[in-house]
């Protein structure tokens, strides 16, 4: 027995820290709704068009995003189209990186990935589009103010 400590507790340990580290960095930029509504997502106006987005500068950001970048380019490609959203959760979770930040962009992500399931269907949140995928833009899951 090699110990608590084996190749597979060794990522979910540095997976561990890495949320820990972004939960409680200063300046995050979480911020919930009031108490008697439940929070949907980032506030829309934070929500910028890609002619006036900045280029990232933080490294937890630029680390999320070439992280993506990676996925989309080497590890997608294996498996084939197989997301059941449009846009897929790779580009979703690279605009929600890019206009929300690192902390609520991660939020945000985590929120797609469990919704894209088997069980998913057309409703109110999103619709069918003619190729067959459901769509869900970013736009539509973040906070509207009244």
């Amino acid at each position: 027995m090699h110990g608590f400590r084996t190749a597979g507790n060794k990522w979910a340990i540095v997976l561990a820290w890495c949320v820990l580290i972004f939960w409680f960095a200063p300046g995050s930029g979480i911020s919930a709704g009031a108490a008697d509504e439940p929070m949907k997502g980032p506030h829309a106006g934070t929500l910028k068009s890609a002619s006036t987005r900045k280029p990232p500068t933080s490294s937890i950001q630029i680390a999320f995003l070439e992280s993506i970048k990676f996925y989309q380019k080497w590890i997608s490609p294996i498996g084939g189209d197989r997301c059941g959203f449009r846009p897929s959760c790779s580009r979703y979770g690279y605009e929600a990186v890019t206009t929300q930040g690192p902390i609520v962009g991660l939020m945000m992500i985590g929120d797609r990935l469990t919704r894209c399931n088997i069980w998913k269907s057309p409703g109110p949140d999103y619709f069918l589009l003619p190729n067959g995928r459901l769509y869900d833009p970013l736009s539509h899951n973040l906070l509207v103010d009244k």
